[in-house]
């Protein structure tokens, strides 16, 4: 009588790997057995193909690399034909079947990962995919420096002239105080000072004559166009011109908030809201008017206020550490060209002892760029020399001016002789 083709016929996958598990240990020594064969699981198995899981996708490359055909060789042999491998990496955990109406959930190792060095949307002002507030009382330039960020991330040209955008792309802008000819006129003089075309920028403005997002079908109109435009940035100017709420009150403010985020977390998009600060704040997170959830909500937030008649910026952030203050001035060279600039100390002129006078910081950046083989970001050369933001940024500008150094990607370094 002729024996059966496959002894183990019907039988279950556990069994069945017990079989092809006898087989290799005749094969190999012991210690490639428990190494490589016994972590495996028997998923399934039919006439012509196996189904194998294994720990994880380093064990399933290398199992297939050096062990793929005496697998496949030896299941052929307990099986009786050819037969074909499939090694896969199961789940950690099986996943409960989704029930109507329930929320989603992913294993926390699938939840997305920030891509590497896209950490700032503006290097110490904006992190990147942040939601947020720039805020600062009346006649304070907050639209100014709305404007600003927005060309800067459209251009890739650095913010104020000094903080870098890392990854630039297209900006989404609503300004709802400002005529459609003034909105052009400010960014035309922050354009040609940053020597950018206004033309050649994804920089898109929304002219819709009000925008009032507590209303349900305005925020769908505002989601579908950032899902169309797919910005950056998307920069809100002001926040008490979106909607017809109370901002003291706390409930209808989260809903607004949650709105906001939410459509973050579907577009990838940064977002930043022009809003009024109060007056005389105890702290500068809590100078926003309004909900004191607004200050919970942020991830980034720039603060223009003025100390002893001089303006100066302040950042925070949820993510990174705090940045300034540093003096910003509204350079007006003429109507054309009008911008925020980044302004000198305005410390008193006498060198305090231990400190450097303005030429040798300026000898000192001047040998760290030329002994450097790379460019050295601001960052870099701040922690190097220990000094104010403040004195380093005036002596980069002083020493651009000269022809000395050069920006050159995220960084400064010293200016080839022509």
């Amino acid at each position: 009588m002729n024996q059966p083709t496959s002894p183990l016929e019907n039988t279950d996958p556990a069994t069945l790997w017990s079989a092809v598990l006898s087989k290799l240990a005749s094969k190999v020594n012991p210690q490639v057995v428990d190494t490589w064969f016994r972590p495996i699981v028997c998923a399934g198995w039919d006439e012509t193909s196996l189904s194998l899981n294994v720990p994880n996708d380093i064990f399933r490359i290398a199992l297939s690399d050096n062990y793929g055909n005496l697998l496949r060789q030896t299941a052929a042999e307990i099986i009786g034909a050819a037969t074909d491998l499939h090694i896969a990496v199961p789940t950690a955990e099986p996943e409960p079947a989704a029930s109507p109406g329930s929320l989603p959930v992913v294993q926390a190792a699938a939840l997305q990962q920030s891509a590497p060095g896209c950490r700032w949307l503006i290097e110490q002002l904006w992190t990147d995919q942040a939601v947020g507030f720039l805020g600062a009382p009346p006649k304070h330039y907050k639209t100014w420096m709305a404007m600003e960020m927005a060309v800067s991330v459209a251009s890739g040209a650095p913010c104020l002239g000094s903080f870098p955008v890392p990854s630039p792309g297209p900006v989404l802008l609503y300004a709802a105080e400002d005529s459609a000819s003034e909105v052009r006129r400010r960014l035309e003089a922050l354009t040609r000072h940053r020597r950018v075309e206004l033309g050649r920028l994804a920089l898109w403005v929304i002219t819709a004559d009000s925008l009032h997002l507590d209303r349900p079908e305005d925020r769908e109109k505002l989601e579908a166009t950032v899902i169309r435009y797919q910005p950056r940035l998307l920069v809100l100017d002001p926040l008490v011109r979106l909607h017809q709420l109370d901002e003291n009150a706390s409930g209808p403010m989260a809903a607004l908030l949650g709105f906001f985020r939410s459509l973050q977390r579907k577009t990838g998009a940064a977002i930043a809201l022009v809003h009024h600060t109060r007056k005389n704040p105890a702290a500068a997170g809590y100078s926003l008017r309004g909900s004191s959830d607004f200050y919970a909500w942020t991830d980034s937030f720039l603060h223009l206020q003025r100390r002893r008649g001089q303006l100066t910026l302040t950042a925070e952030h949820r993510s990174a550490p705090s940045f300034g203050p540093v003096a910003l001035e509204l350079a007006h060279q003429d109507d054309t060209h009008a911008h925020l600039e980044l302004v000198a100390d305005t410390t008193p002129a006498t060198v305090a002892p231990g400190s450097d006078p303005p030429d040798n910081l300026n000898s000192r950046i001047l040998d760290l760029l030329s002994t450097s083989p790379q460019t050295l970001p601001v960052a870099q050369l701040r922690s190097r020399l220990r000094i104010r933001n403040q004195r380093l940024v005036e002596a980069l500008r002083q020493l651009c001016s000269q022809g000395k150094i050069q920006r050159v990607d995220n960084g400064y370094a010293i200016k080839p002789a022509p």
